[in-house]
Order: structure tokens, then C-alpha cells, then sequence
């Protein structure tokens, strides 16, 4: 976060958030893959994908670690070695799924997935 008094606007760089709100501010992504040799996926561009449609917290973990938002989230996405991704609803990375193997394309092309109610893992 950078902080700069007395500007008189904001410069033109691409990825800075400007607006209070914008719907990245919805959103915490680890590194992610390829930058952390934990990480399974890439967790930034999916966070950037999925930002647009969310009306509340997703927190984009490329492990089970959670490094970047350990806490509870309202929605959590945790990458899998097979390159889909497990849902946890108000919970943590480490916690149990109530959605798994979610490929990332059907959730940009069905954010439906993350808000509806889940009947069965």
C-alpha cells in the first residue's frame, strides 16, 4: 500500500488500485505458482478473474498453508496438485472443503459456483 499526500491524481500504473471500490480490495491471493514452490496454481490471475463478480471476501491460497490470509474468509479457494482448486465456505486453506476439484475456467465462466449453496462435498 502506498500512501502519497498531495497528489494532485494518480499515475497511471498498471495493477494500482485507485478507486475504494474497486473489487480487487475484495480479494487476498498468495504469491502463488510460479513464484512460491509450494503453491500449486496460480493464484494471482484467478484472483483477478474472479474479482468482478464477488460481493464478499475470497481469499486465493496455492497450498493448504494459507500464508496470506490465515484467518476465516468467507470463500476460500486452495490449489490442488492437479491444477483445480478446492471452495471452503467461512473457513481457512487447512480447513475441510465443501467443494472439490473445481477447474478455475468454470469459475470465471460460472461464478454462480461460488455464491450458491452447497448440498453435498
Amino acid at each position: 500500500m502506498i500512501l502519497i499526500e498531495g497528489a494532485a491524481g494518480a499515475p497511471s500504473i498498471p495493477g494500482l488500485i485507485t478507486d475504494p471500490a474497486d473489487p480487487m480490495l475484495r480479494v487476498t491471493a498468495c504469491t502463488g505458482a510460479p513464484g512460491c514452490p509450494q503453491a500449486l496454481i496460480a493464484t494471482r490471475s484467478l484472483a483477478r478473474r474472479l474479482a468482478p463478480g464477488l460481493g464478499t471476501h475470497l481469499h486465493v491460497s496455492g497450498c493448504a498453508k494459507g500464508c496470506a490470509h490465515p484467518g476465516p474468509a468467507p470463500l476460500t479457494l486452495v490449489g490442488r496438485a492437479d491444477g483445480t482448486v478446492d471452495l471452503i465456505r467461512n473457513g481457512t486453506a487447512a480447513d475441510l472443503p465443501s467443494r472439490t476439484g473445481l477447474a478455475p475456467a468454470s469459475l470465471t465462466a460460472l461464478p454462480a459456483l461460488l455464491t450458491e449453496t452447497d448440498h453435498a462435498p
